[in-house]
């Protein structure tokens, strides 16, 4: 208080005397802001003065920054969870996700009220004719292609926070589906993740595929936060598939509560040749083990109905030495060893009804099509796993930026391709530029008449189809 009343009178001396106080902030009124009185004198014959200026002593700046400093200082003192944390600077600069994020489904459910003849606002059980199918369509039929396409994405970011990148790619991309990784640092604390994901699933207009690959051993991205998990090799080499449920029990629990619910696991390829990318990540060198444990792992990943799991990678690395972040690998073997071996699973697991997503990966397979790469050729997407093996649920990419896709295509290109090839969703995006980049590539398509719009739909219900079976999207009451 004294160097205030210091302060306060040293500049009563300055403006008696006319010195001008260098260390003064001045706040300058515009002409709006000047009386009528004040215009008119201005205007007069009278000499002009100096417009009025409201003035802040330095003395009153240091007093409104130590009083901002302890809002910082309280801020920080309550956690790094509230204060930065999930919500990030988007959240910060942007304020809360509208009350209008839903507005698609509100619009939906008020469709079926209306049919019925009840009045907004009034509820009712499910009504009988409304099934999942039913509703799926009902939401596709009110979708822009923008919404659409966007839905089309898996998607990745960099940082632990609800940042720019990421909250463009939700609201001004529609994107319906995110990939969370240690490596992009968006997992540092159990508090962080769970918020992260809530601010996300917020934010989004349908409820989003929050995805990772907790496969346990060299690929455990919970490490940190829920201890190691024993790895695939581990657990093949026990023979025991009860042990492969008990850590897909235990993998849906944690992965249920941080709320992802999509695993990018089991891997079900079958070892046959040493390859450094998957050492450890498969459960044996025979179909017939590889499925047993695929199978029991996925029956207690997916038996709570909140996390669903993906085979990959198909059509098979087990007889390949190349890693296909770095490469294109080449298949050599012919269709009936495919069938036999590096197929089994999928065909095994399919006819089961266990699967809902499946992974392609890249790779030549010469004895299907050896001239294009196994994730953007029909003959392999659509013509083994579609048609052959009878899968009908969702198709993604692995990652579209892999070297062994940009040494050969742009982005736009490969999204287009993959697209064409029968793929749902397309992994590989990290920014709304590149996201901006595939979405483009595939209207460039549909414009040329590539892709249909029948197509497209075909992609959004499945991938609506597999949100519904995560318990996303239930039944409204009307």
């Amino acid at each position: 208080m004294e160097s205030a009343r210091s302060s306060s009178s040293e500049e009563q001396e300055r403006a008696e005397s006319g010195e001008e106080d260098t260390q003064k902030l001045y706040i300058v009124q515009s002409p709006s802001q000047t009386s009528t009185l004040e215009r008119k004198t201005v205007n007069s014959t009278t000499p002009s003065k100096t417009p009025q200026r409201t003035v802040m002593t330095r003395g009153k700046a240091v007093l409104f920054i130590g009083l901002l400093l302890i809002l910082v200082l309280n801020a920080v003192n309550a956690g790094y969870a509230q204060f930065i944390g999930p919500q990030g600077w988007a959240f910060v600069i942007g304020g809360p996700a509208s009350s209008g994020s839903n507005d698609l489904l509100t619009s939906i459910k008020n469709q079926l009220k209306h049919n019925r003849g009840l009045t907004p606002g009034s509820t009712a059980e499910p009504t009988a004719q409304l099934t999942p199918q039913h509703y799926i369509n009902l939401i596709e039929q009110n979708m822009t292609l923008d919404q659409k396409l966007g839905q089309m994405m898996i998607v990745q970011f960099f940082g632990p926070t609800y940042a720019l990148d990421i909250s463009t790619m939700i609201s001004q991309y529609h994107v319906g589906a995110v990939l969370l990784y240690t490596v992009n640092n968006n997992i540092t604390d159990k508090v962080q993740l769970k918020g992260l994901i809530q601010q996300m699933q917020s934010s989004s207009s349908l409820p989003m595929v929050v995805a990772i690959d907790q496969e346990g051993g060299t690929v455990d991205r919970l490490k940190a936060l829920d201890g190691p998990r024993p790895a695939a090799a581990d657990i093949g080499a026990t023979n025991d598939p009860s042990k492969a449920m008990a850590e897909g029990i235990q993998d849906a629990q944690d992965l249920a509560s941080y709320g992802f619910n999509l695993n990018l696991a089991p891997v079900v390829d079958i070892t046959n040749v040493y390859n450094p990318q998957l050492y450890g990540r498969t459960y044996g060198n025979n179909a017939a083990l590889v499925t047993r444990m695929a199978q029991a792992y996925l029956q207690g990943l997916q038996q709570s109905g909140k996390v669903l799991g993906t085979l990959k990678h198909f059509p098979g690395l087990g007889d390949v030495g190349v890693d296909p972040h770095s490469g294109v690998p080449n298949l050599y073997r012919s269709k009936s060893d495919l069938d036999a071996i590096d197929w089994a699973p999928y065909r095994a697991l399919i006819q089961q009804g266990d699967v809902h997503a499946i992974m392609v990966t890249h790779e030549i397979v010469h004895a299907i099509d050896d001239n294009r790469i196994s994730s953007l050729s029909p003959k392999v997407v659509t013509g083994i796993l579609r048609d052959e093996l009878g899968f009908q649920g969702v198709i993604m990419t692995d990652s579209l930026t892999m070297e062994g896709i940009t040494a050969y295509y742009t982005e736009g290109q490969a999204a287009a391709i993959a697209v064409e090839a029968g793929s749902d969703l397309l992994m590989g995006a990290r920014n709304p530029a590149e996201v901006a980049t595939m979405i483009e590539g595939i209207k460039q398509a549909i414009a040329s008449g590539a892709i249909s719009q029948q197509r497209i739909d075909d992609s959004v219900r499945r991938i609506l189809m597999l949100k519904s079976q995560m318990g996303l999207l239930p039944l409204p009451k009307i």
